[in-house]
């Protein structure tokens, strides 16, 4: 079976982290206040019949047991130029439950984090994904959408983070430039939840073959860093080059050995001609 990965966002520390630093800039959300959502809605679709959709992320915020709002976050790798009709989806579902249920209405409201090294090139509104005929515009509701570009976030920003997300930030960043790049000297807290998400959003498998290595020696009480997983891919990339360069040092041993033979052996053709 298995075994389904944690989202960094899944942790309710680091989502209302992300809702203070980015959208609101200020402390609103209370992590305690959170409680997880359901990521998966039906919708009828035109002459299609009932379809699913699945967010990355949502969560209800609570006080005194009542549900004041409802939050979503997507991540994203690239622009996905559709994104306004998908916001619009994932929202009118939640509302409509609101609606189905007959209680009370509180907002949604979602955010996109986009982890590409390039800004966001898509729509922000509904209006922007095509030509509206002229003298229509007035007629046409909008929709608008926030992204946030992670990967330029000013230094400023990112120092605000105090979760997991100033490591996911501070690595985007710098990955644009890596003759800049510091690894960051303080403890990566979900350590296996960052791994997982630098693998998905760099499509790199380093990060899930060093990920045991650096979990057991997180469990043996070892506080590991950036420095510690920068660390871990030198080595294992010196290590590698050494057998590498071993293996390739015996065939070339090999190889100028048969060839040695092969010249000893016509030497002595030649002496014995004589």
């Amino acid at each position: 079976m298995t075994r389904q990965r944690k989202k960094i966002e899944d942790y309710n520390y680091v989502f209302a982290e992300i809702l203070n630093v980015l959208p609101f800039e200020k402390d609103l959300v209370d992590e305690r206040q959170l409680e997880n959502g359901p990521t998966e809605s039906i919708y009828k679709a035109e002459n299609k019949g009932l379809r699913g959709q699945f967010r990355d992320t949502a969560k209800y915020y609570k006080k005194a047991g009542i549900t004041i709002s409802s939050f979503g976050m997507e991540n994203q790798s690239v622009t996905d130029y559709d994104m306004p009709v998908r916001v619009m989806g994932y929202d009118y579902s939640s509302y409509r439950s609101q609606v189905d249920a007959g209680k009370s209405r509180y907002p949604v409201i979602t955010v996109v984090l986009n982890f590409s090294d390039r800004k966001w090139g898509g729509p922000l509104h509904l209006k922007d994904m095509f030509e509206i005929p002229e003298g229509m515009e007035d007629f046409v509701q909008d929709y608008g959408i926030k992204v946030f570009d992670i990967a330029f976030l000013p230094d400023e920003t990112i120092n605000k983070f105090k979760s997991t997300f100033k490591h996911v930030a501070h690595f985007f960043k710098y990955r644009r430039f890596p003759d800049e790049y510091q690894p960051l000297d303080e403890r990566v807290e979900h350590l296996e939840a960052f791994l997982d998400l630098l693998e998905v959003f760099t499509g790199d498998s380093k990060y899930a073959e060093i990920k045991d290595c650096m979990l057991n020696r997180q469990k043996e009480g070892e506080e590991v860093t950036m420095c510690s997983i920068v660390e871990k891919f030198t080595n294992d990339g010196i290590r590698q080059g050494i057998e590498q360069g071993i293996e390739q040092g015996i065939e070339q041993g090999i190889e100028q050995g048969i060839e040695q033979g092969i010249e000893q052996n016509r030497r002595q053709i030649i002496l014995n001609m004589h």
